[in-house]
């Protein structure tokens, strides 16, 4: 028989340190003002299989890595999902060859699930913190039929959240409302991609290709969850002379295909390239100056940065 602590056990080689279950009622709309990816996602796990009767909820966590100055950036977040997205898939899988339906899921609003489960609690930066893991793991939804023993937690701020706001003092553009709630016209990472990045945000993607990690590396929840290096393949798939020439093929492995995208890409290494300070790359950046938008854009105002041009010179 398929029981919560079996499932735990299962879970647990495959990485997942935390599994929660609640019950396959609706989670409450996301507000009209969140962002288009969070107003996609579907409240009602019915939705996803018809008769489900409970929903699991998985925590793998993940250490962020140390900086490497001079390179292209991504958060161990977006290496961890990938692995943490397969594996649950996998224990999915599992799950149907024992005779249960399950259902691994992508399409379900994640944050409120893991609340309701009792996983953790919400902070003013918007995310769950899990126990001395933090805000660093990865979370991953399965529907069941099972009849599982579920938590129905209330959602409310995390605790150690309430006489803090450093987060919000780390956010570079000011988005975090300080409730749990984002104001998308201030996010870097919420800004559409297929557009140029206002030149007020350009300095603040810093090294990142992908999102923001500062409210994280601030955050006081995350204070037991200690730095790691970066596996030297991945260190070398983000050397930017190499990303600025289209070459990405190599992180494909390590992000998925939906992270890992030729333009996607180039368009955040082009900004890292007047980041880092990087001049020696003035001639990838000039030839890129052709190139699709909003790549050309960023490689122009990264080009200006580094040959010293005033701030109103490049305010495209």
């Amino acid at each position: 028989m398929l029981t919560l602590e079996l499932i735990r056990e299962m879970a647990r080689a495959l990485g997942f340190e935390r599994v929660a279950a609640t019950d396959a009622s609706p989670t409450p709309a996301p507000p009209d003002d969140a962002h288009p990816q969070a107003r996609s996602l579907a409240c009602e796990p019915r939705d996803i299989l018809p008769g489900a009767r409970s929903v699991l909820v998985l925590a793998m966590p993940y250490r962020p890595y140390r900086r490497r100055a001079g390179e292209a950036a991504v958060d161990a977040y977006y290496v961890a999902s990938n692995r943490a997205h397969e594996n649950a898939r996998s224990l999915a899988d599992q799950l149907a060859a024992r005779g249960a339906q399950a259902v691994m899921t992508s399409a379900l609003r994640t944050k409120p699930l893991a609340v309701r489960a009792g996983l953790g609690r919400m902070g003013r930066n918007g995310l769950v913190a899990v126990g001395e893991m933090g805000t660093r793991v990865s979370l991953q939804v399965i529907v069941t039929d099972l009849p599982l023993a579920a938590r129905s937690d209330d959602w409310a701020l995390d605790e150690r959240c309430v006489n803090c706001h450093i987060c919000e003092a780390a956010c570079p553009g000011g988005a975090l409302r300080g409730d749990g709630s984002l104001d998308i016209g201030r996010c870097v990472r919420a800004q559409p991609e297929n557009l140029p990045l206002p030149a007020f945000m350009r300095p603040m993607t810093g090294a990142s290709l992908l999102g923001c990690d500062l409210c994280q590396r601030a955050c006081p929840r995350n204070a037991r969850v200690g730095e790691a290096d970066m596996p030297e393949a991945l260190a070398r798939a983000l050397a930017l002379d190499r990303l600025l020439t289209g070459d990405y093929r190599a992180l494909t492995p390590w992000l998925g295909k939906n992270n890992a995208r030729r333009l996607r890409l180039m368009n955040r290494a082009a900004l890292a390239a007047a980041n880092e300070g990087r001049a020696d790359l003035l001639p990838l950046l000039d030839a890129l100056g052709d190139a699709p938008e909003p790549v050309a854009s960023h490689a122009r105002w990264s080009a200006d940065r580094l040959r010293g041009a005033p701030d109103d010179e490049h305010n495209e």
